[in-house]
């Protein structure tokens, strides 16, 4: 049997989302109590999250262990990868870009690019930022059907290649690791097939317009600015004590590892940096007096681009009321959702693949419900 120790503070926040407004009635519950049964009934090692409304954390909770021994409960400070919301902070990047019109959403990737780019089935279409943005390029996921060779590999810490050295080899019909299945058999822009190796080469287009490592762009123009001064990519310029342990799915713990499609997969951030992030959003642009993006810009990148799925750029829209994104891969899961009319925030943090923090899952159910109180 599994014992859990949990801290809470009250201190006055692939994917297509699932429908987020029904939530059944949650009355007369020991929040607390049932966050630590399903943990316990899934073997989830920990959880933290929290809620924000406008510019503060209203309500918190840390629950379980950071590390494999149990021995170091979690707080706000704890660091967790946030796997595909790390895509949030890329698209937040191409709409910096854009604002200073640096960037066209419609012109063809190549002009960002030192190589030509072109989906050898329709070699005569061009492929545009807005594409990528839309996940409609065709380009794979991928996934292991794709027959894609060593492309989900785990690297020891900061060890991976840079995107610039892997992705022309996996994209281009001239690489080591190209398979044809990388480019799938439907035009530009007609089909929506959600991609890491897509989102991967905009991370790629920052880079060439900025002439910056994307880690390095980030930090500077997102991070900084939010005052997140705990996150990064890099494990070098990471705390090292304020990691949590990811674990596989059997339960076992992992090393600290890191991913070829880190831009778009690895950012590490904790509570308290994150809810920098919300906050900014909720206050159109702008936290502590800084001002990240313009107040239209957020619309043009918050609005619905495919409404069968409630795809905007990067951005996912719940079919009710909320827009933000799940993250999910080996060793953690991760959901953050805007409530944009309420002017609040939550996010979910846990270092083991599960179901439960993702719309219709138990811990979710109890974190919005929680959201509801402020």
């Amino acid at each position: 049997m599994m014992y859990w120790t949990r801290h809470m503070i009250l201190i006055g926040l692939a994917l297509s989302f699932i429908r987020c407004n029904d939530d059944p009635v949650l009355t007369d519950i020991d929040l607390d109590a049932e966050i630590l049964k399903e943990m316990e009934d899934h073997q989830i090692p920990s959880v933290v999250a929290c809620v924000v409304k406008g510019n503060e954390i209203v309500w918190q909770g840390t629950y379980g262990f950071a590390d494999a021994g149990q021995s170091i409960a979690v707080n706000e400070r704890t660091l967790y990868a946030l796997q595909s919301i790390s895509k949030l902070f890329l698209a937040t990047s191409v709409m910096q870009l854009w604002e200073k019109d640096m960037l066209d959403l419609d012109e063809d990737i190549n002009q960002y690019l030192p190589f030509e780019v072109r989906n050898p089935n329709f070699p005569d279409l061009k492929i545009t930022p807005h594409m990528l943005m839309t996940h409609s390029s065709g380009l794979a996921w991928p996934h292991d059907n794709d027959r894609i060779p060593d492309f989900h590999h785990f690297y020891p810490l900061d060890e991976m290649p840079l995107i610039s050295e892997w992705l022309p080899e996996f994209i281009l019909p001239s690489g080591s690791s190209y398979r044809d299945e990388v480019w799938k058999r439907f035009a530009p822009g007609s089909q929506y097939l959600y991609s890491n190796i897509g989102t991967s080469l905009l991370a790629l287009v920052v880079e060439n317009i900025t002439g910056q490592d994307y880690r390095d762009y980030v930090q500077e123009n997102l991070l900084i600015p939010l005052e997140m001064d705990n996150s990064g990519f890099r494990f070098s310029n990471l705390n090292e004590d304020l990691l949590a342990t990811p674990f596989y799915d059997n339960g076992f713990p992992m090393h600290q590892f890191n991913l070829r499609h880190y831009p778009i997969a690895n950012l590490k951030s904790n509570l308290q940096d994150f809810s920098h992030f919300i906050a900014a959003f909720l206050n159109r642009g702008e936290f502590n007096g800084k001002r990240i993006l313009e107040s239209s810009t957020i619309d043009k990148m918050f609005e619905i681009q495919n409404p069968a799925s409630g795809g905007a750029y990067l951005w996912w829209h719940c079919l009710g009321d909320c827009i933000g994104h799940n993250g999910g891969g080996t060793g953690f899961s991760t959901r953050f959702e805007l409530y944009l009319e309420n002017n609040k925030g939550i996010i979910i943090l846990t270092n083991k693949v599960n179901n439960s923090v993702y719309a219709k899952g138990r811990i979710h159910e109890l974190v919005r419900y929680q959201s509801t109180l402020y």
